[in-house]
């Protein structure tokens, strides 16, 4: 399936509202182009990938405190430095 589409003298193209509707795309959407050596593929900018997680980060609320996570890290990371170092 291909459509035509014609570049403004503002240097920009509109997509077929068909394409736009099958995307799902709406006003203000983000499109990666990769330059081919025939033209270009347009792609839709993909999100960061923690936002695809962000909905799953809430089960691991446990409570506490910024500062006791931090804590508990601190901790961790130097146990864990203790060891490869005494282990040698």
């Amino acid at each position: 399936m291909s459509f035509t589409t014609t570049l403004t003298t503002k240097n920009q193209f509109t997509l077929p509202k068909s394409v736009r509707d099958k995307l799902g795309v709406k006003k203000g959407v983000k499109f990666d182009i990769y330059p081919t050596s025939d033209g270009f593929i347009g792609r839709l900018k993909r999100r960061s990938r923690i936002l695809d997680f962000a909905g799953d980060l809430k089960n691991l609320d446990d409570g506490r405190s910024i500062n006791e996570i931090r804590e508990e890290t601190q901790r961790l990371a130097s146990e864990e430095i203790s060891k490869k170092i005494f282990s040698r």
